[in-house]
């Protein structure tokens, strides 16, 4: 009987990253995936010939040195990627259906900074302010800056405050203040509620730098699975875990749905907590924390729309589209609002160098009680009417496109849909959720998961950590891996490799 080191539950991000960075530094490590294909929001899938992603739209912080890079570098994979960088002077485009002006997200710092001077003059010192603002929250993230990192006195006043309540806060200018905020569907955000940490993290790693995957983002996936298997370790599919016994280290388990049980010294899970807690009869395991992971809000799920499009008759666009139905871009999250408040748009990259699109997501929220009548349906077997559900809401929402792109609509060859129902399915995440628990910062802690849990050898991973997204997800995982290696000692190994 082999017993590994570590057990991962879930081939997300998270669980992929955890995993190589274990099996690099020597690890025996079995990594336990649910479905056919690995990688979570990273994995990909093909209609009419053509790539879509799942989740990984874009992705921040890869220049040469950046906060991703360098953790990428460590794992030997960035080299690797087949990425191209989003158009330097307007990488997102911020666009309202009630004005004709539309607003530039810069690359770099500086860049950034004067691409929205000229777009608000008259707000030189709130901008000023606002994007000092973000690096100087962010600054205080120790692992993001790893040559100087120094694992001293904590400080974690950056956990206080609100994203909406500072940007309203910094200026009175109504549409500066949703044109700095218009990208909150990058985690979900809700106004008054979304903690400021949040919204300075992900703003300043696309800022430093965005990037497209070219030919899809299910090659992440496929280079970190690759380096596991070639430290040793093993990666399965189809090979859902119901259950987690860890009595002891000696008689620590998992069994999956077909009834196979394997042992590990170790448990990472990078499924959702309340998920795991459910598989696990444990009496370390407080009722009083089994009530607050299952009482907790998880974050917004969405409508997508794969469209692929008539052989030369779009354009490729460098840069994404978020597009506002009003001023009000917090308003997505709110169920009361009528639907739809705002879309993104992108066209996905084919090749490096391309003049027309094969293909575009289009995507927007929804709220998952739209879809409580199909909730206990399988897929491919909802009935007709949850068909016509999704043709109705595609149709609104392509009329919608239509109007900012005047004769989008007769170059779409076909396209197809997914609800929070479909993210649900491939991804496991309650409700669909698109980037795991919600943070609230009028209770910080409360929203937080550590990934050390009351049984020493049981431990957490993945997006509902501190935070979601390529980078976030990233450093929860070099955190849950340091509970295993060494704090300095993997800190000190990363650093190494720069």
């Amino acid at each position: 009987m082999k017993v590994f080191d570590i057990i991962i539950i879930g081939s997300g991000l998270g669980g992929l990253v955890t995993a190589a960075i274990l099996a690099k530094e020597g690890k025996s490590v079995l990594v336990l995936e649910k479905g056919k294909k690995i990688g979570g929001f990273l994995h990909t899938f093909k209609r009419d010939q053509t790539i879509f992603n799942t989740g990984m739209n874009y992705i921040g912080s890869l220049e040469k040195g950046g906060f991703l890079y360098q953790y990428l570098q460590y794992l030997g994979v960035v080299d690797q990627l087949n990425i191209k960088r989003l158009d330097m002077d307007c990488f997102d485009e911020i666009s309202f259906r009630n004005h004709q002006e539309v607003y530039p997200y810069a690359q770099g710092k500086d860049n950034f900074i004067h691409r929205m001077i000229e777009s608000f003059p008259e707000n030189k010192q709130a901008i000023l302010q606002y994007t000092q603002a973000l690096w100087d929250y962010t600054d205080k993230f120790p692992m993001l800056h790893l040559k100087q990192y120094s694992d001293g006195t904590k400080n974690e006043d950056y956990l206080i405050g609100g994203a909406s309540e500072f940007i309203s806060d910094i200026t009175n200018n109504p549409l500066l203040q949703s044109v700095l905020a218009a990208t909150n569907s990058l985690y979900a955000g809700v106004k008054n509620k979304t903690p400021l940490y949040v919204h300075a993290l992900v703003n300043r790693q696309f800022i430093e730098s965005a990037w497209r995957f070219v030919g899809g983002s299910m090659q992440l996936a496929e280079l970190l699975s690759k380096k596991i298997i070639d430290s040793g370790g093993e990666v399965k599919n189809r090979s859902q875990v119901v259950k987690i016994s860890t009595n002891s280290q000696v008689d620590t388990w998992v069994e999956t749905l077909e009834g196979h049980r394997y042992f590990g010294k170790n448990i990472i899970s990078n499924i959702h907590p309340n998920q795991t807690l459910n598989m696990l009869d444990d009496k370390r395991i407080k009722h009083v924390y089994r009530k607050r992971i299952s009482g907790l809000i998880n974050t917004k799920s969405f409508f997508n729309i794969y469209m692929v499009f008539k052989p030369g008759q779009f354009p490729y666009y460098n840069k994404n589209f978020y597009h506002f139905i009003n001023d009000d871009v917090w308003a997505g999250t709110n169920n009361k609002s009528k639907w739809p408040t705002y879309y993104m748009f992108y066209t996905n990259a084919a090749k490096q160098n391309q003049q027309w699109a094969q293909n575009a997501s289009l995507m927007t929220y929804m709220d998952y009680n739209e879809l409580i009548k199909w909730k206990d349906t399988i897929k491919g077997n909802r009935g007709a009417d949850y068909e016509s559900f999704k043709k109705m809401k595609a149709e609104q929402l392509l009329n919608l496109l239509e109007e900012k792109f005047p004769g989008i609509k007769p170059k779409i060859q076909s396209y197809y849909t997914a609800t929070p129902l479909t993210y649900k399915h491939y991804n496991g995440a309650p409700q669909g959720a698109s980037y795991g628990i919600e943070k609230d910062h009028h209770s910080i802690y409360k929203s937080i998961i550590m990934p050390k849990t009351k049984i020493s050898n049981l431990f957490f991973t993945g997006q509902n950590l501190h935070m979601h997204g390529a980078l976030g997800v990233t450093i929860g995982a070099v955190l849950t891996s340091s509970e295993l290696l060494g704090k300095e000692y993997l800190i000190n190994k990363i650093r190494q490799s720069l």
